[in-house]
Formats: C-alpha cells, sequence, structure tokens
C-alpha cells in the first residue's frame, strides 16, 4: 500500500504548489506553525496556526495526492501554504522515525529547478568547460555574442572598461529609443493591454544590459543612459496601456540602477543635483521621487546646497505677506518635502507639510526626523498628533504608535504603551491587532477583556435573528451585504484561538461574511458535518446563481464534498436533496450539469 509520505514527497508538493506558495508553505513549516494530530481513516490531520488556525487534511485519492484545507485559498482546490507546511511535517516526522528522509525530498526540489538542470549536471559542464583550450572556448562564445547582442556589450565594455575607455553611448541610446518605441509591437501607434507585455520583455532586456554597463564599472555612462531610458518611459505614457504598471516598474528599476552608479562613482554634485531636479519635477513617473532624501549622501552639504537652489527656481510667491508656497504644485512640495528629509530639517519640514492636510507617513516622516536631531520630546508630542488625527485608522497610523511606545518604554511607561494598542483595538478592531496585544503584554487576559468590548458594542445591535448576513444562506445569497467590523473582529479572534465552537456560535448571533463561513464549516466537518453542509449547500447553490461558468466546477466539488459529509453522517438524502435542485433548478446550464454526469451522479 502506498505511503502519505511516497505520495506527498518534496517533489510533488512542489510541483502542486508552485515556487511561490512553495516557499511561502516553507516559511509556515520553518516558524514551527504546523500541529499534527492524527492519521484517521488515511487522513492525516494538522492545524496549521496563520492570522488564524486552518484545518488541513491529506490522503491518498483514486488519482494520487488529495487534499483540503478550511482557508480561503484552498477554496478552488489549490495546494495552499497550508497544506504545504503540513507535508513538510509529515517528512520532517518520517526523518525523525526513520522513514523516507528530508534530504532526499531536497535533493529532488533541486532537480526541478532552472530548466530541469540538476547540480550534477552542472558539476559536469564546468568540468567540461574548464577543460577546453582557449581557441574552442573562444569560438563558443563569439559564435553566441554574434545572437545575443546582450552578451556582445557586455564583452565589448569589458573590452573598453580595460583600455580605460567608455562605451559608444550614441549606439546605446539608439538602442534604447528603439526598444521604448512602438515598433513592431503596435500596428496604429498605441500599444494595447494585450501587445504591452512583448514590448515591456525588450525594455527589460535593455535594463539589464545597461546593469552589466554598470557592473563592468562604466559608471557614469550607465548612470546617464538610465535618465535617458526613464525620460523614454515618461514618454511612453501617452502611447501605451499600462494597466499592470509596467512603466512604474521601469522608472523603479532605473532610478535603482541610477543610485547604484552615482554611489559607485559620485559625479559632480552640483551638477547631479541639476539632473535630479529635472528627473523629479519632469515626471509623473515615481521612481525619483523625494530624490534629495535617496541622495543624501551622494549629494553631500554641496549638492543638497545646490538642489535646494534650483527647487527655489520653481517656487511662486501665492500671498502679499511673504510667505511662500508651492502653487498648489504637488511635484513640487514632494519634491521640498524630500530636500527636507535629506538634510534632516525638521521645522521645514513642518512648514512644507503645513500647507494641506498632513497624511499619517507624513506625521511619521516629520517625528523620524525630529527623532534623528535628538528632539525627542517634540518627536513624542507630533507621534500624538498624528495618532489624534489617524489613530482611528490603525493600519495608517502604526508606525506612529510604535514609534511613540517604544519611546513610552524607554521612560519605563510600559503601562501607557500598552494602552496605545489597545486604543487601536478598540477603535479599530481586527484579529492582528488583537495579536498585536498578545505581544505587547502576555500577563493580561485580552481574549476576555477584547471579546468583552466586542460584545459590549455588538449587544446594542439587535441580535441577527432578521439579519441578512446572520446565516449562511443570507451571507452567500447577498454577498455584498456589510457585516460588522466588530462581528468580524469577535469570529476571527476566536478561530484565531482555535475556539471553533466559540466561533460558530459567534457567527450565528452576530454575522459573518461568505468566506468566514467557509472557514468555520470546514473547521466543523468532523464533529458537525450537518453544520458544514449548511454552509456548503448554500455556497453551491449561490455559486451556480451567479451564472459564472468558470466557476461550476467549485459547485461541483462542494457537493462533492456534501456527499461524502452526508455519508458519514448517515444522513444521505442531504446530498440526494441538493443534486436533485441543481438538476431540476438549472436544467439550461448545460456546462454545470455536463460536471454532474462526469461524476457519475
Amino acid at each position: 500500500m502506498v505511503s502519505l509520505g511516497e505520495v506527498f514527497d518534496g517533489a510533488t508538493v512542489a510541483a502542486l504548489a508552485g515556487s511561490r506558495v512553495f516557499g511561502r508553505g516553507l516559511a509556515y513549516f520553518d516558524g514551527g506553525k504546523v500541529e499534527l494530530a492524527a492519521v484517521r481513516d488515511g487522513r492525516l490531520q494538522a492545524t496549521v496556526r496563520g492570522t488564524m488556525p486552518y484545518m488541513v487534511e491529506l490522503w491518498v485519492g483514486e488519482g494520487g495526492p488529495d487534499w483540503s484545507c478550511t482557508c480561503p485559498a484552498a477554496e478552488d482546490g489549490s495546494f495552499c501554504k497550508h497544506a504545504v507546511a503540513t507535508a513538510l511535517s509529515l517528512e520532517a516526522r518520517n526523518e525523525r522515525t526513520g522513514s523516507r528522509s528530508v534530504e532526499k525530498e531536497d535533493r529532488a526540489l533541486s532537480r526541478g529547478s532552472s530548466w530541469g538542470s540538476t547540480s550534477a549536471e552542472d558539476d559536469d559542464l564546468a568540468a567540461f568547460v574548464e577543460g577546453l583550450g582557449s581557441k574552442r572556448l573562444t569560438e563558443i562564445v563569439l559564435d553566441q555574442a554574434a545572437s545575443d547582442w546582450r552578451l556582445r556589450e557586455l564583452l565589448l565594455a569589458e573590452v573598453q572598461a580595460a583600455r580605460g575607455a567608455g562605451p559608444d553611448t550614441g549606439v546605446w541610446r539608439r538602442r534604447i529609443d528603439r526598444a521604448f518605441a512602438p515598433g513592431e509591437y503596435s500596428r496604429g501607434g498605441f500599444i494595447t493591454y494585450y501587445e504591452a507585455p512583448g514590448w515591456a520583455a525588450g525594455i527589460d532586456d535593455v535594463i539589464d544590459a545597461l546593469d552589466g554597463l554598470c557592473d563592468t564599472g562604466h559608471h557614469d555612462a550607465a548612470a546617464r543612459l538610465a535618465e535617458h531610458a526613464h525620460r523614454c518611459a515618461e514618454k511612453a505614457i501617452e502611447y501605451v496601456d499600462d494597466s499592470d504598471g509596467w512603466l512604474t516598474g521601469f522608472s523603479e528599476r532605473l532610478s535603482e540602477l541610477h543610485l547604484r552608479a552615482c554611489e559607485a562613482d559620485p559625479p559632480d554634485p552640483a551638477g547631479l543635483a541639476a539632473r535630479l531636479v529635472e528627473l523629479e519635477l519632469g515626471s509623473d513617473l515615481i521612481g525619483f521621487d523625494r530624490c534629495a532624501a535617496t541622495y543624501r549622501e551622494v549629494l553631500g552639504a554641496e549638492g543638497l546646497a545646490a538642489f535646494r537652489v534650483r527647487l527655489d527656481s520653481h517656487r511662486t510667491q501665492i500671498d502679499t505677506d511673504g510667505d511662500h508656497g508651492f502653487g498648489g504644485d504637488f511635484k513640487l512640495q514632494n519634491a521640498l518635502a524630500g530636500w527636507a528629509l535629506g538634510t534632516r530639517d525638521p521645522d521645514f519640514l513642518i512648514e512644507v507639510y503645513s500647507l494641506s492636510r498632513p497624511h499619517a507617513d507624513d506625521y511619521l516622516d516629520i517625528v523620524d526626523v525630529l527623532d534623528r536631531v535628538g528632539r525627542v520630546d517634540e518627536a513624542m508630542d507630533w507621534a500624538r498628533r498624528g495618532l489624534a488625527e489617524w489613530g482611528s485608522r490603525s493600519y495608517m497610523a502604526g508606525g506612529l504608535r510604535n514609534f511613540l511606545a517604544g519611546r513610552l518604554r524607554d521612560r519605563g511607561e510600559d503601562g501607557a504603551a500598552v494602552e496605545l494598542y489597545w486604543q487601536a483595538f478598540a477603535s479599530d478592531p481586527s484579529v492582528s491587532a488583537y495579536s498585536r496585544l498578545l505581544l505587547e503584554d502576555d500577563q493580561q487576559d485580552w481574549l476576555r477583556r477584547c471579546g468583552d468590548h466586542l460584545r459590549g458594542a455588538l449587544s446594542s445591535r439587535q441580535r441577527v435573528g432578521d439579519d441578512r448576513t446572520s446565516t449562511p444562506d443570507a451571507a452567500f445569497r447577498w454577498p455584498g451585504s456589510p457585516v460588522p467590523q466588530t462581528a468580524s473582529a469577535l469570529v476571527s479572534i476566536l478561530l484565531y484561538e482555535g475556539m471553533i465552537d466559540e466561533a460558530w456560535q459567534a457567527a450565528n448571533d452576530y454575522g459573518a461574511g461568505s468566506e468566514t463561513w467557509l472557514t468555520l464549516a470546514r473547521a466543523r466537518e468532523r464533529d458537525h458535518p450537518l453544520d458544514a453542509i449548511a454552509v456548503y449547500e448554500q455556497s453551491a447553490l449561490a455559486t451556480v446563481e451567479s451564472k459564472n461558468a468558470k466557476l461550476y466546477q467549485s459547485a461541483v466539488d462542494l457537493a462533492a464534498r456534501i456527499r461524502r459529509l452526508a455519508d458519514s453522517a448517515g444522513e444521505p438524502g442531504r446530498f440526494s436533496s441538493l443534486l436533485e435542485r441543481l438538476r431540476a433548478e438549472h436544467r439550461p446550464k448545460r456546462k454545470l450539469q455536463a460536471l454532474l454526469d462526469a461524476q457519475g451522479w
């Protein structure tokens, strides 16, 4: 009989999950977030604690590996990061008990990387190349360079660097211009959404080559060519559908390359300042935003002074009192804020931000600069002002809160620091705010205190007997209906603590969204299958009623889950009733009916 360990081996898990999900699952495994329970009826059961606990099952199905997880990501049948972490934990346990080793699976994973090559093949290739004569090696390199312009330019750059000569920037500029031009990727001079990926690939190639130019020591040329490419990206705004953000990505890559080149070989400070001001104020792209702060070390005092002179030439007087403003020019205001950050001038930064309502991040900038120059009391006062303005949106004010709490703890005011996090939870309750309280003070009974607070806030509302989001039926029928944030927080916290029954009761009492109901259903499958069936029925029916044929397979998968649960609960009629409804009420939906036929139902 095939064992779970043999079916969920490392290579299979990597293939099922994909590299991105596998990496996240590996982090969960390394973080000790998996609690293996037992193997029941051939199914490995585990709990994986993320933002809340998720229940995972792995088993061997008729077609090979099969799995389930109570997280939303697995709803469509995907092999999620929690399933990855569970499979890796199974391997680790097998290793400890003398079964199939994790090291073997690591080698299997390495065989699935980088074009299918293995480390042994790489070793053989290295040994072969080292044994080639110089003449044969030269032939191979030149043949490849004839068809690979990036390799050719890299080799030429190496030659020119050895001779002390620079690259032909005119050739490079023309190459950059051709890459950014619509060219072959557009018939009418405008690059559509579907044409953009091919066009963008050519530009990525050019930026890669510019990186190589910088690596070979041509720093000034690489910096100036990056500036030229950035201006080309700015012009491309007019003729490219940039819905996927290609131009922003190019802007960021080019600005990173530019900074690296300038750090490696600093240009004349005043000249660099003039170029940077033109790049920042002359572009709607964000790569060079607040560049005075980014280039602080490269510019030095001389360059920062020249930068300010250039900025002041753009400023306009807006009143008769002699005060300087920015004429509503956001780019100029942003550049001046960058200069204040670069020079660590908190008073000028406050002046700049006072021209409009400061955002939470603006307050944090002021706090950071004041703290850096040793004006700690003022920094704390500004942090308090920022929290008074933005504290009700805890996701925005987290940096301010963390700074103030840290300084309070430095002064021995631990209680005041914890109170900041309690205020954050009270004004904007969430499971993340709750987990932060646990981190800040593990002596308090936060579960009781937070639960009492949320239930008190909910008690003023009518219990949800007629609330559209109170039952699975309502939640899936009206998925856009709002659920009180306090109710969502209460259910999520109870799930986070592994209190499944209490979370189920809270959802029934106060309401829950459709994803939360599904999470609860999967958590209750084993001990309360009929509760789970009730949720899955409504989800399956709502999915079919959405009239999105691409989702019909999800409804059929839920029906299969209902069948298994109904049989185990001794009530097969629950599945029969659902199947009858799907057959009778949705007979015109041929794709759905074909999927049901394929199951043999």
